[in-house]
């Protein structure tokens, strides 16, 4: 990317001045990045030629690769996209794999930090057709550090549908997994990260073909039946000679550390996946007040199979996280009374002398109507303490899952059924804010929401599954 365009340097330069952009996914120690989860953009023509995921300037088509999903397509020269939050733990070897098509052949560039660090350039083979997919991939060094990664088009002509970086590590790895029983046939490593059907078999895992598993000391092996993290799973920890109930099933795998995760929201959002969502969140908003306060709606990220658990949580956090501004705000900045006469009965819940019912917690719960409702529910006299939402961490999560969990507010369905209903992320945000921002209300703040969604995806392992990501 030395061709850089002016747009493109000045993203940059803002980026160094501290401004902050969503879907900055955080990987460990290996990341695939799909095309389609750009965090900025140049394109040279208007409008989503392919009318898919998105609905900005970018092209993106449903792909017929392997495990589906969506390519970016329409590629001319000199367009490019970043892909933000680039952890690099330790400085070493490292592939770089890109997937793409071209009927003729094309030239791509990778880089990092808007070109500051040539990663080179990539030669596109001719594939015979835009949907025949291939893996290019390059071999360097790379230093510890987090960059924004760019995919610069030096000529036209191409699909893109992921690119990866991952340690050069060979067979080994914290986690190696094997074709036969009693550690037997091809083997191949991975080491802390995500891999869908796509990546697991670039990396020399074969679908449907595991059988044994040995797993590094302090980490686990979670297998799962499907390309895309869905479907049946099993977590392993420690060596497992033989996969009696799930042998030749595995097609997707995560290797995290051991969680020794327990139960209910725990088992599917570890601390440090909360502490990498919200790094510089108010100390108010406890991992330990969220996961105390799920008890009381334990069909919270509870439903469904292990993806849609994940996708519920990652659902809810983002909006929580956009709400609040990542956790920073416990308490709306105008601080108004929102006192009003709520249901045409004065009588039902009044106002308390000198209290004013302004936004709280996570949802900004707000007016005097919604602390009452909310208190009833829990168990707790907010008319008369509203301040208890701002005071006790526990709580201000409790009102957020209230909401969460019971109220459809500005659209057709409270917002877990929404997703465990299979409606998917944007009705989630109709019943936040209705056509304030849906149906073109506010394209810029649902992007917001969308991106947080699919970086908390990411760290989670998780894909955006059925229903629409926008409204």
């Amino acid at each position: 990317m030395n061709n850089l365009s002016p747009r493109y340097r000045h993203w940059l330069s803002l980026l160094g001045a501290g401004l902050t952009l969503g879907a900055l996914p955080l990987p460990t120690q290996a990341v695939v990045y799909q095309a389609e989860s750009y965090s900025n953009f140049y394109d040279t023509t208007a409008g989503n030629s392919g009318g898919a995921f998105r609905s900005d300037a970018v092209d993106i088509e449903t792909t017929t690769d392997s495990g589906g999903g969506y390519n970016v397509g329409w590629i001319e020269t000199n367009e490019w996209l970043v892909y933000g939050g680039l952890s690099i733990p330790t400085s070493g070897s490292y592939i770089v794999r890109m997937r793409v098509a071209s009927p003729s052949g094309a030239t791509a560039a990778v880089d990092l930090n808007g070109g500051s660090i040539p990663l080179g350039d990539f030669a596109i083979p001719a594939t015979g057709g835009w949907q025949n997919w291939t893996t290019v991939t390059r071999t360097l060094n790379i230093n510890a550090g987090t960059y924004n990664l760019g995919v610069f088009a030096k000529t036209s002509g191409w699909n893109f549908n992921w690119i990866e970086v991952v340690p050069n590590g060979g067979t080994s790895g914290l986690v190696t997994v094997y074709e036969h029983c009693n550690y037997g046939g091809w083997a191949a490593g991975f080491n802390t990260g995500s891999y869908d059907g796509n990546v697991m078999t670039s990396l020399g895992g074969r679908n449907d073909a595991i059988s044994s598993v040995r797993v590094a000391a302090g980490y686990e092996a979670v297998l799962y039946e499907n390309w895309d993290f869905s479907g049946a799973s099993v977590v392993v920890t420690g060596d497992n000679t033989c996969l009696s109930n799930f042998n030749d099933r595995a097609s997707s795998l995560i290797v995290r550390p051991a969680t020794n995760s327990g139960t209910g929201f725990a088992a599917i959002v570890s601390e440090t996946q909360f502490n990498q969502m919200f790094p510089g969140r108010n100390s108010f908003y406890t991992y330990a007040g969220l996961v105390a306060a799920s008890k009381t709606y334990p069909a919270f990220a509870g439903t469904g199979d292990l993806a849609a658990k994940k996708r519920e949580a990652a659902a809810a956090l983002a909006n929580f996280s956009h709400e609040t501004g990542g956790l920073v705000y416990v308490t709306e900045i105008a601080k108004g009374e929102y006192c009003g006469d709520w249901d045409g009965n004065p009588a039902t819940c009044p106002c308390a002398p000198g209290k004013r019912y302004y936004g709280r917690g996570p949802i900004q719960l707000s007016w005097n109507g919604n602390y009452c409702a909310a208190g009833a529910a829990l168990g707790l006299d907010l008319r008369a303490n509203p301040d208890l939402v701002e005071q006790n961490p526990t709580v201000a999560w409790q009102t957020a899952l209230w909401f969460w969990m019971t109220q459809a507010g500005a659209g057709y369905r409270p917002a877990h059924d929404s997703m465990v209903g299979g409606f998917g992320f944007g009705e989630t945000i109709r019943t936040i804010n209705g056509s304030l921002e849906c149906n073109g209300g506010n394209p810029a703040q649902v992007q917001s929401r969308i991106n947080e969604y699919q970086r908390f995806l990411n760290i989670l392992g998780a894909t955006a599954g059925p229903g629409n990501i926008g409204c």
